[in-house]
C-alpha cells in the first residue's frame, strides 16, 4: 500500500479538536454554512499525520507539488484584517473561542501523508 505526500500553505489556524478530524469536518461543513455571510472566505483543511489529521480553518489555501515550493500570496493589511475578522466570527460560531490552546491567524505550511 502507498502512501500520498502532499504539503499545503495556508492562511488560517488551527482548530484545536478532540475527537477524529472527519467528525469535526462534517460539523465544520454544516455550521460554516449557517454563517457563509459572515465568513464567506473560511473553509476549512484536514491534513497532518496518515491516521491522526489536524483540523484547520483556512481562508486561502494552495497544495504545494513535493519537491517545488510555494509562496504566500501577496495581500493588503486590509484584505488580511478582513481575514482575520472572518476566521474570528467562524471560530466563534463553531465553538472555539474559549480555548487557551487556540492560536492567532497566520500562514501555515502542512505536511499530509494520506
Amino acid at each position: 500500500m502507498g502512501y500520498y505526500q502532499s504539503a499545503y500553505f495556508a492562511y488560517g489556524l488551527r482548530l484545536p479538536t478532540d475527537g477524529p478530524s472527519w467528525e469535526e469536518t462534517d460539523r465544520i461543513d454544516a455550521e460554516l454554512a449557517q454563517v457563509k455571510e459572515r465568513c464567506p472566505d473560511v473553509g476549512h483543511l484536514s491534513a497532518g499525520d496518515y491516521d491522526h489529521d489536524m483540523v484547520f480553518l483556512v481562508t486561502k489555501c494552495d497544495e504545494v507539488s513535493l519537491g517545488t515550493y510555494g509562496r504566500g500570496s501577496e495581500v493588503s493589511p486590509e484584505e488580511r484584517a478582513a481575514w482575520d475578522a472572518q476566521l474570528a466570527n467562524a471560530v466563534h460560531a463553531l465553538g472555539y473561542a474559549d480555548r487557551p490552546e487556540l492560536e492567532a491567524p497566520g500562514w501555515l505550511c502542512v505536511p499530509d501523508l494520506s
